[in-house]
C-alpha cells in the first residue's frame, strides 16, 4: 500500500506537460509559443509578442517564380518604413521546402524596427511570413519567430457535406 501512495506522490510531482497551442488559419495551422498570443486567426494568422513584436503568417496562392514574387511583397512592406533598407535575398532549396527571406530596417515614427520577411514552398503549399520586431528585440526573438515559421502545416479540410434533394 505504502508503495501505492509513493508512486501516486511521485505522478503527482510530475508535471504532465499540455498540448502545445496550435492555431488554424486559411487551410493551415502553426505552434504558438509560451510569451506568445492570437491576435487573428481565420484567413490569415497574427500572432502578438508581449514585448510587441509581432509575426503574420498567410497562406499565398501558388507562384511561379518565388524570388521575384518575394522580391516585389518584400519592396511592399518596406515602403511604408522610413530611412528603409533592404538586405541581399538569402534562398533555400531542398526536397521539400524552397524559401526566399529578406531582412528589412526601418522606422516607425522614432523607432528603429526590422522586418524579416519570408515567403516559403512547402510541397505544393505557399505561405508568407512577417516577422516585425524593434532593433534591440528581434535578434532574441527570430529564433521563436523561425520555429513558428518552420511548424506551419497545411491542413486539408473535408468539402462540405451536401444535401440531397428530394
Amino acid at each position: 500500500m505504502q508503495t501505492v501512495l509513493l508512486i501516486f506522490a511521485v505522478l503527482q510531482t510530475i508535471q504532465i506537460p499540455s498540448p502545445v497551442p496550435r492555431v488554424r488559419g486559411d487551410r493551415f495551422q502553426v505552434i504558438v509559443p509560451q510569451g506568445w498570443r492570437t491576435l487573428n486567426d481565420g484567413g490569415f494568422v497574427l500572432l502578438g509578442h508581449s514585448s510587441g513584436a509581432s509575426l503574420l503568417v498567410e497562406r499565398i496562392d501558388r507562384t511561379n517564380n518565388l524570388p521575384a514574387y518575394a522580391q516585389r511583397q518584400a519592396e511592399r512592406i518596406m515602403l511604408p518604413l522610413g530611412f528603409a533598407r533592404i538586405g541581399e535575398p538569402r534562398f533555400f532549396k531542398d526536397a521539400h521546402d524552397e524559401w526566399v527571406q529578406y531582412e528589412i530596417r526601418g522606422n516607425r515614427l522614432t523607432d528603429h524596427r526590422r522586418i524579416l520577411y519570408r515567403v516559403l514552398r512547402r510541397d505544393s503549399s505557399f505561405f508568407e511570413f512577417v516577422f516585425e520586431a524593434g532593433e534591440d528585440l528581434f535578434s532574441v526573438l527570430l529564433t521563436e519567430a523561425q520555429e513558428i515559421a518552420s511548424s506551419v502545416q497545411a491542413v486539408i479540410e473535408a468539402p462540405p457535406v451536401r444535401r440531397v434533394r428530394r
